[in-house]
């Protein structure tokens, strides 16, 4: 049993934590060992504290006074000092009493363990010794304990002054160790012995040279270093991270602290404890972020986007590889140059009034304006200016921009063709999350906390499962994407979802997803980069509109159409009216060119320098040709073509009119028109001269100086002038009759 004692050493005890405590038990079996080996029926340890026995009257004050010896009393009835004490006339009748003090290695008396008796004793030599045993045992549980306290005491100075360490040690237990330096053994808890799959029955005894084997051979030299740190005082305490081998074979992340808390008068170390703490997660997960930065860093280097960081006066500090992609330009050549001498001189103003508004606003987007390609081309760029000239990491204005030429030259088209579209916003700067195997959140960018933070009004984004910001009806698609990412890890997947926004309507925005692995190659983690592409998806559905009116127009057309290849003269499209009107199919058209539609005869034409000068560069043509049908028959046609672009390359449209029956007629009407006029000459030369001569011959007749046989005569000239008229009338009535006029 534990009694106690008056005394003014109690800071000793109260330091290690001894009073009041669930140790009793353990000094309780000592001393009733001590009960057993001296033969006695009571045995107690005494320790210097408040008692309600006084304090003269106790018989351990006087065996404190000699702390060296043990104090024994063998018959208190005939000792002076006693045989009128209370606890000798009265219960509990103490006659035989037998005290060796506690000493702690400090010198300090805690109490002492005694054994007493109601009757004459006497101990033998080894009875004295297994007392005095017995009570450095006591002795060593009080440092014991002590040194205990210790241990969770510098773990919770630890745990003060690294944040990060304490929420592992909230989320994990910490596994603690005690070395005795002069024995080389060591004790462990059971949480320390887990950590590499074991039990500690499984690991006793255990010394430290045990321990060494299962830390990795290369990491040893640097556990040894900073234990002979400590042990030559040259630190405090040390703190490593050191590999063990698991049971299993596999390597443990181990963060090791350790303090020698027992010296030896010559200063020499004599014991030491610590604290194991497994951090083997945060190990890989370090590998993890590092493969994601670099992985993130490759995306911004080799993406889409423009980044570079100038001054307050636009001279560029820096610029990114990914230069040469969207204007052809080298990133050194910017180095030390100013933006404005690449700028379209009528957009000056818009990045004049930017750097006015880097006094007000931290960051801002520009509309689209024109840079200076390397092959002399303007392109349009898109760009949002962030001011970081606060941040000594970046010291600068960070401008990114990206290449928006496409979609502006659509917008312009989009203009020119349908009044009611205008300017569409200008686009935002990409979205940033990521998450765990969950679709929980672990980070998000500002840009995307703009935009979609609304959904989370509490204001806490991490930890917060990532569907909540994605339209229902996207929640399976999604899920398939993400199959697909843990499928192929490192690949990256484009998806298209649609999100709310305040206003309550949709948000589509493009997303390349990329699944991230640990060293194992299991997934931990998905990286996205997204961006809004509303206003394209709009564009592009005005644009698709456009081109269906157009292909209505074209396959619905009367007449027939095609489109060909102004290079090879290949079909590209034909309409229903061609297909018709000649007789080849759509199919059979598609293999076709121009060629193949022409008689030979008509194929040099299309070989004529000036007609492929025409075909290349004329936008309008006019011209004639003669065409063949799939049957044989050829046909006059009338050809008109134009130029256009149609799927990404420049081609000509035709318009194909058969004027097979009007050349016809036309003919027919020069070949009467050539008959008129072989009349009219008939009419003017042929029948003019009888006619004269009759006319003559008449005056002749009428004259009375005639003879009668002359008048017959000149009857006789007018008769046959009579009949040569006569057959000119008739052949100009066979002509007649011959072709209608």
């Amino acid at each position: 049993m534990i009694d106690n004692l008056e005394g003014s050493e109690l800071k000793d005890l109260e330091a290690i934590n001894l009073l009041d405590s669930s140790i009793k038990k353990e000094f309780d079996d000592i001393s009733n060992l001590a009960a057993f080996i001296c033969n006695t029926p009571i045995s107690l340890v005494s320790l210097v504290t408040d008692t309600k026995t006084p304090l003269h009257q106790s018989f351990c004050i006087h065996a404190i006074k000699v702390p060296q010896e043990i104090f024994i009393v063998e018959d208190a009835r005939k000792d002076v000092r006693f045989k009128n004490n209370s606890l000798v006339t009265d219960a509990p009748n103490i006659v035989f009493y037998a005290g060796m003090p506690l000493i702690s290695k400090a010198g300090s008396i805690l109490g002492t363990l005694c054994v007493t008796d109601t009757k004459p004793h006497k101990l033998e030599k080894k009875q004295i010794d297994a007392l005095l045993s017995l009570a450095n045992q006591v002795v060593n549980m009080f440092e014991l304990y002590n040194r205990r306290a210790e241990i969770k005491e510098m773990v919770q100075n630890h745990a003060v002054e690294s944040n990060r360490l304490e929420n592992i040690i909230k989320a994990t237990q910490v596994g603690t160790w005690e070395w005795n330096l002069i024995t080389g053994m060591v004790t462990i808890n059971e949480r320390w012995a887990s950590m590499l799959g074991y039990t500690v029955d499984e690991l006793q005894p255990l010394s430290v040279k045990d321990i060494h084997k299962m830390v990795f051979f290369e990491d040893i030299p640097s556990l040894k270093e900073k234990n002979a740190a400590c042990f030559e005082k040259r630190a405090d305490f040390y703190v490593g991270d050191f590999r063990f081998v698991h049971k299993k074979g596999h390597a443990v992340w181990i963060h090791d602290r350790g303090q020698v808390i027992s010296w030896s008068k010559d200063g020499q170390p004599l014991f030491m404890v610590g604290t194991h703490t497994d951090i083997t997660k945060e190990k890989e997960n370090e590998l993890v972020i590092e493969q994601s930065e670099k992985r993130f860093k490759g995306l911004v280097q080799n993406g889409s986007d423009l980044i570079v960081i100038m001054d307050i006066d636009a001279t560029y500090h820096y610029c990114s590889p990914t230069s040469l992609k969207v204007l052809g330009i080298p990133p050194e050549e910017f180095i030390g140059k100013n933006a404005l001498q690449y700028i379209h001189l009528d957009d000056h103003k818009i990045i004049n009034e930017s750097i006015l508004r880097l006094e007000t606003e931290t960051q801002f987007t520009l509309r689209p304006y024109r840079f200076k390609h390397r092959d002399g081309s303007w392109r349009w760029l898109e760009t949002v200016v962030t001011n970081l000239m606060d941040n000594p990491a970046i010291n600068g204005i960070v401008v990114n921009s990206k290449d928006v030429t496409e979609r502006v030259i659509t917008e312009e088209k989009l203009k020119k063709s349908e009044d009611y579209y205008r300017l569409l916003y200008d686009s935002q700067t990409n979205y940033v999350v990521r998450t765990n195997m969950e679709g929980n959140y672990t980070y998000v960018n500002k840009k995307f906390v703009e935009e979609f933070g609304w959904l989370h009004p509490e204001g806490d984004i991490l930890g917060k499962n990532c569907l909540t910001s994605i339209i229902d009806y996207h929640h399976q698609k999604t899920h398939d994407v993400v199959g697909q990412c843990i499928a192929e890890p490192g690949k990256v997947f484009k998806i298209e979802i649609d999100k709310p926004s305040k206003e309550g309507k949709i948000v589509t925005t493009l997303w390349d997803f990329v699944c991230i692995t640990d060293k194992e190659g299991v997934p931990t983690e998905l990286q996205c980069i997204g961006l809004d592409i509303t206003v394209r998806v709009k564009s592009q559905k005005a644009l698709e509109e456009s081109e269906q009116r157009y292909s209505d127009i074209f396959h619905l057309s009367p007449q027939p159409m095609w489109v060909y290849d102004i290079i090879t003269l290949n079909f590209l499209d034909v309409n229903r009216a061609a297909i018709k009107h000649y007789g080849y199919s759509y199919d059979e058209f598609m293999n076709m060119n121009l060629r193949d539609i022409r008689p030979e005869s008509e194929i040099p034409k299309l070989e004529e320098p000036s007609n492929y000068t025409q075909q290349r560069g004329e936008s309008y043509y006019h011209g004639e040709y003669i065409h063949k049908k799939k049957n044989g028959k050829e046909i006059i046609v009338e050809i008109r073509t134009n130029i256009l672009s149609y799927k990404g390359k420049v081609v000509k449209i035709a318009l194909a009119t058969d004027i097979t029956e009007r050349y016809k007629h036309t003919q027919a009407i020069e070949k009467q028109n050539k008959k008129l006029k072989k009349i009219a000459w008939t009419q003017s030369h042929r029948v003019r001269a009888p006619l004269t001569s009759i006319m003559g011959l008449v005056d002749l007749l009428n004259s009375n100086d005639q003879t009668v046989e002359e008048k017959e005569q000149v009857l006789k000239y007018i008769m046959d002038s009579a009949k040569e008229l006569d057959e000119v009338i008739s052949k100009i009535v066979s002509t007649t009759q011959q072709d209608e006029i």
